[in-house]
């Protein structure tokens, strides 16, 4: 029997609108803001914490 988790429907949500905000910076041509070097940063971490392997 699967169970709903609520968090990891957060978490989806919360990357997608991560990536969405990137996108929109993206679009506008606004990659030298701060808000745009913040949402990189976070998913890269994001990233790294889901696909890194143990060395």
């Amino acid at each position: 029997m699967t169970t709903f988790d609520p968090h990891a429907a957060n978490d989806c949500a919360s990357d997608a609108s991560l990536l969405e905000g990137l996108y929109q910076l993206v679009v506008s041509g606004h990659t030298d803001s701060w808000e745009f070097e913040q949402l990189t940063n976070e998913v890269y971490e994001r990233l790294m914490s889901t696909y890194s392997v143990a060395a």
